[in-house]
């Protein structure tokens, strides 16, 4: 037998990485507002370069962008007080540059050494203040680090799999509207129609996507309904010819209403084959996106506060800054470095520190302003909101904001995610004011969030006695404008866990 020839060549091809800095700096974006106090923490604990601005959260807020067009903070960087100091929020610098565009000469001398991040330190116990530091302990870390799983939150997941599925038969919008219209459940909250309607294509094209979408992870991702939830699942582990998968593709009807004889006879199978059927629906999830479910009990804490400027007369948004310390460069490491009063040992690791604190602070002063540019725009297009109540809310999409502020659509998924503003009307989270809408008949439309809420007013004034039933609710709904199938009123009241008209009659 011929022994296997083997041989290596050279492969030429382009691909885009994230550096280490880059992702940092997304999470910081993501990450809630107590969760970043938390990381701060530790990042004061393992920096010595970082010090936290006594007192400065005042003087944070100036530095913000106010609302476009409103010049009560044009010169918010001049009234910055000295002692904050021009490396608060220091740009990302260039190589050779500081944050202000300046030559480095200034703080650190031009020595080549004190650059080079393999420069040897010897080792030893660094609880006694000493820069105790080498390459192979800091690779040490930093493959500890890198060990770590992060978990992944739901918009993550499907951004990833959007850029890999997308193409020009399916294009990555429309995979992301859907993904933007999905309810907390995972359910696509909206009607095709109505998404095709507002996006302004063919609703053939989003039936298309939904079928590539539907084979995303977490599998159910996009159903409908319960039922098409368990159908996709079934699909995806290769049961289609399943008794299972028979009984809810054409037996639903019989399924819910339990008619267990009439089920096996329909299906032409035994009753222990029926229970087996059955069974393995029970194991199917119920909540495509139950793993990545917020939990209930977990601490929130408003980023932000939409209240009515009195003296200005419009309404206007403020970060919440308690949780998020401010933070500089410390000053005494600056000038030991100029002084030359640093040993050459320690210069490596000194100014690594600098340049990851100064990446830090940047990353933080740029989260907390795109947060604030996005607030303005949910003040610009739910001013409704606002003034009367949830039932007003209006159709607003990432895409749209980002198109406004000058980021990528996915700079405002990270940059809502697991944020909360607190509202006139309750503690809202900042995703629930993105919402595809439907048409009313004087030409204005209602985000799918503002439906629900009115059709929530419109059981709480029925009859007690003989509550309306879900094709009433259709007509007391077009009576105010609102014209939706019998279908969508039933799910909306499912997802406000409201029960169907026989049980909520009360004798």
């Amino acid at each position: 037998m011929p022994e296997p020839e083997f041989s290596q060549f050279q492969k030429i091809s382009q691909e885009q990485t994230l550096s280490p800095q880059i992702l940092h700096a997304l999470k910081i974006l993501q990450v809630p507002s107590i969760e970043l106090a938390r990381e701060i923490s530790d990042e004061l604990a393992k920096n010595p370069l970082l010090e936290e601005i006594p007192g400065a959260d005042e003087r944070f807020r100036e530095t913000l962008p106010a609302a476009p067009g409103d010049s009560a903070h044009a010169n918010s960087e001049e009234s910055e007080s000295e002692d904050v100091g021009s490396d608060a929020f220091p740009q990302i610098p260039r190589a050779g540059t500081n944050s202000d565009g300046d030559s480095d000469s200034g703080d650190f001398p031009e020595n080549d050494s004190w650059r080079d991040d393999e420069t040897a330190v010897p080792a030893g116990d660094d609880s006694d203040g000493d820069f105790a530091w080498s390459p192979d302990a800091e690779r040490r870390r930093a493959r500890m680090f890198d060990s770590l799983v992060e978990t992944e939150s739901l918009p993550q997941l499907l951004e990833s799999q959007i850029a890999l599925a997308a193409s020009d038969a399916v294009p990555a919008e429309l995979l992301r509207a859907i993904a933007q219209n999905l309810d907390e459940r995972g359910f696509l909250e909206i009607s095709v129609e109505s998404l095709a309607e507002s996006l302004s294509v063919p609703a053939e094209q989003i039936e298309r996507a939904l079928q590539v979408f539907q084979n995303f992870d977490p599998p159910g991702i996009g159903a409908r309904d319960l039922r098409e939830a368990f159908l996709v699942q079934l699909r995806r582990q290769g049961r289609t010819g399943t008794p299972a998968y028979r009984l809810l593709d054409t037996e639903y009807a019989l399924f819910l209403a339990r008619k267990f004889p009439q089920l096996a006879s329909r299906l032409k199978i035994s009753d222990a084959e029926l229970r087996a059927a059955i069974s393995e629906i029970s194991k199917l999830k119920r909540v495509p996106a139950g793993d990545f479910a917020a939990d209930e009990n977990r601490e929130i804490s408003p980023d932000l506060t939409f209240f009515f400027d009195k003296e200005k007369r419009r309404w206007d948004v403020r970060l919440e800054n308690a949780y998020i310390p401010r933070l500089r460069i410390s000053n005494v490491y600056k000038e030991l470095l100029a002084q030359g009063k640093i040993p050459a040992k320690d210069r490596a690791y000194i100014s690594e520190r600098m340049r990851a604190g100064r990446f830090l602070i940047n990353a933080i002063e740029q989260r907390q302003k795109t947060i604030l540019q996005i607030a303005h725009c949910i003040i610009g297009a739910q001013r409704e909101f606002f003034e009367i109540g949830p039932e007003k809310l209006r159709p607003m999409t990432m895409a749209s904001v980002a198109a406004e502020i000058g980021v990528h659509e996915t700079t405002v998924s990270r940059a809502v995610s697991e944020k909360f503003a607190d509202t006139p009307h309750g503690v809202f989270e900042l995703r629930k004011f993105f919402n595809a809408g439907l048409a009313t008949d004087d030409g204005d439309a209602l985000a799918s969030a503002g439906v629900r809420e009115v059709l929530r007013d419109v059981i709480a004034s029925e009859p007690s006695r003989k509550p309306f039933s879900d094709e009433k609710l259709v007509s007391e709904l077009a009576a105010r404008g609102i014209k939706i199938a019998r279908r969508t009123v039933a799910k909306y009241r499912a997802i406000l866990k409201i029960p169907p008209a026989h049980l909520r009659k009360k004798f």
